[in-house]
């Protein structure tokens, strides 16, 4: 219903002017993914085209759930806006939203929407009809302050225990949550960091209760090995607790089908053993309810990378969207595209194809030229043929190959033959060719 308005921003750390999407209005029940994004402060905020800092607007948000009737508004003070100019903004946003909906969907409650003085209240306010309280909020900071106090202590053995037993009560499964996300932020800017707080998170995990189930799931995992059969997935269930259960039915989603079920359905059925039975239909309902989750999550993901894939394709600016937001770009989002280019070719819609093409290539090239050169190269020759066309971009490269250029190759090549299967053995072989074209320049 309200979808982000492009505006120009000039970056204030390099002074470049790029194209960024602005949301003021989020409606919860038509734009579910945006809510997301608002509690964990990624809405409005944007990359620098130029100097690839992030940049967040200061706008006002106008929030509005139907389910819970509630409609709250928080104006930021940095806009330093007179009473009179606020409160017309406030009407102006009310107005919008209420004009966007059927006039049954109309409620009183729309004309006083509640004021916030700060993003947090807000935040605090929404947070409150999924259930989750302020008690709740501060023990999540609190983990959060014993995530970086354990980090500052790590290598004084007698403090870091210390530590552990003050806070054994904080160190749950949402300690851990928050530990990992902090990881892998790391992971993408600061190498050393991210290895510093895995090597925290090893040691915590033999001394707290949680951690200590975490590492039998781990086991359970690893016991069951890449490619179970379906007999050797049972006998895992079999033999493993709840906790490990749910671990193995993530991993193992794709084979928790009606035929194993089947199994072990009679497997139950076969027990002679009341507890023995008991036991075996929690762990059958503990799946069950493991696969529903992921579906929905799954269900979740699509719809959002629907959204923000129909988002791109409105764009004005399609290469500058794209730009903006590098960050979203996973599989799933890609794999969606594709999908929807497929759709698009079965139904001879020529002109959907010629746009989705058109965003296919713009990503491919954005997300190309933010690789490193060898990269690039080493791209630009696996997709070209052998030998003309692998031969025209080495003799245009020749005395600019990086000098690990072809260790590289080698690397490449070697990683695509323990693949084992024919079409990377084809693209080793291809490279090892290349190998020698350019050994030979």
């Amino acid at each position: 219903m309200f979808r982000p308005q492009t505006i120009s921003l000039q970056c204030p750390h390099c002074g470049h002017t790029y194209q960024t999407p602005l949301v003021t209005i989020i409606d919860v029940q038509s734009t579910p993914e945006l809510k997301q994004y608002f509690l964990s402060g990624q809405l409005n905020a944007s990359q620098c085209s130029n100097c690839h800092k992030i940049n967040t607007l200061a706008t006002p948000i106008l929030y509005h759930d139907a389910e819970n009737e509630f409609l709250g508004i928080f104006v930021p003070q940095q806009l330093n806006m007179s009473e009179p100019k606020r409160q017309k903004l406030i009407g102006d946003l009310t107005k919008a939203l209420m004009d966007a909906l059927p006039p049954e969907k109309r409620r009183g409650y729309m004309l006083t929407p509640q004021q916030f003085f700060s993003q947090e209240k807000l935040v605090t306010a929404i947070l409150g009809f999924d259930g989750i309280t302020p008690e709740m909020i501060a023990a999540s900071r609190r983990k959060l302050e014993l995530v970086q106090t354990l980090a500052t202590m790590q290598d004084d053995e007698l403090a870091f225990q210390t530590v552990i037993d003050e806070n054994k009560s904080y160190l749950d499964a949402e300690f851990f949550s928050i530990l990992t996300e902090i990881i892998r932020s790391a992971e993408q800017a600061e190498a050393a960091e991210a290895e510093k707080l895995t090597a925290m998170r090893d040691k915590l995990l033999p001394v707290t209760e949680i951690g200590r189930r975490i590492l039998g799931q781990r086991q359970a995992i690893a016991k069951l090995g890449e490619k179970p059969t379906r007999e050797q997935l049972l006998q895992s269930i079999l033999e493993s607790d709840l906790d490990q259960v749910q671990a193995i039915a993530v991993v193992a989603q794709p084979m928790l089908d009606y035929q194993f079920f089947a199994a072990l359905t009679e497997r139950i059925e076969q027990s002679e053993d009341d507890d023995e039975q008991k036991q075996l239909e929690a762990k059958r309902a503990a799946m069950l309810a493991v696969l529903e989750t992921l579906q929905q999550e799954e269900q979740q993901a699509l719809q959002a990378a629907s959204t923000f894939l129909q988002q791109l394709l409105q764009s004005e600016n399609m290469e500058e969207a794209v730009r903006q937001n590098m960050a979203n770009f996973d599989s799933f989002v890609l794999s969606v595209l594709a999908a929807n280019l497929d759709e698009a070719k079965t139904r001879n819609d020529t002109a959907i194809v010629q746009r989705l093409e058109q965003l296919w290539h713009t990503i491919d090239n954005v997300m190309q030229e933010a690789l490193p050169p060898n990269a690039r190269l080493l791209i630009a020759l696996m997709q070209a043929s052998y030998p003309d066309e692998t031969r025209q971009i080495l003799e245009a490269q020749k005395g600019k190959l990086p000098p690990d250029f072809l260790e590289s190759l080698k690397i490449a090549a070697a990683s695509m033959k323990e693949k084992g299967d024919a079409a990377s053995l084809q693209q080793a072989r291809h490279l090892r060719n290349v190998l020698t074209q350019a050994s030979l320049l």
